[in-house]
């Protein structure tokens, strides 16, 4: 699934984030200078500082994906002439303990019908010597796969509404940066960048 990368829709996402992480700190005028407590490595945050709101919360852009193959029609109500729509995805994602995570994604669909997933997963990361190493397994409700795509995937009625699950393969570079692959079945795979609020 591929998504048009826009400057703009980069520098809004940016400002956002970069205000939500900002905290101010303030010291009194007659006060001697201390030293700024150091932060955590892994949550950003002084001790004894409270989270943001949006702490544990992951955003995620899916700018392209790679098929396979090409678009096949495979049904005779299926349309003669298929091809590949270009797709993108937005995601949200909860972190709600070290190794679960819930979310929920809008995308265009590989045939250009908007279409959602929401899910629950697993995270877990296999290497104590790499840690920003993770391997993710999500499943739950799929929805925008309609007539006359209906069975170009699994457990899917003609309305649009099935199930799924879809694993992921990730990096995080930083506390905050991070990437990961989802792979589609045996159609493609999706290319995501990822932004954690800590």
């Amino acid at each position: 699934m591929r998504l048009p990368l826009t400057t703009a829709f980069l520098t809004g996402l940016g400002s956002l984030l970069f205000s939500l992480g900002a905290h101010a700190q303030s010291t009194p005028l007659a006060a001697a200078p201390e030293p700024a407590p150091a932060q955590g490595p892994a949550q950003g945050l002084a001790p004894g500082e409270p989270p943001s709101a949006l702490s544990g919360w992951m955003f995620g852009y899916a700018p392209f994906d790679w098929h396979f193959s090409d678009a096949k029609k495979e049904h005779d109500f299926e349309p003669d002439e298929q091809k590949h729509a270009y797709v993108w995805l937005l995601q949200a994602e909860k972190q709600l303990d070290d190794r679960h995570v819930a979310g929920f994604a809008y995308f265009r669909n590989s045939f250009g019908q908007p279409s959602q997933y929401a899910y629950y997963g697993w995270r877990f990361r296999p290497f104590d010597s790499m840690p920003g190493l993770f391997v993710k397994l999500t499943g739950g409700v799929i929805h925008g796969y309609k007539y006359p795509y209906n069975k170009k995937i699994p457990f899917n009625n003609r309305h649009g509404w099935g199930i799924t699950a879809i694993p992921a393969l990730g990096y995080d570079f930083t506390p905050n940066w991070g990437g990961q692959i989802n792979v589609l079945g045996n159609a493609g795979l999706m290319f995501q960048i990822n932004y954690t609020v800590r």
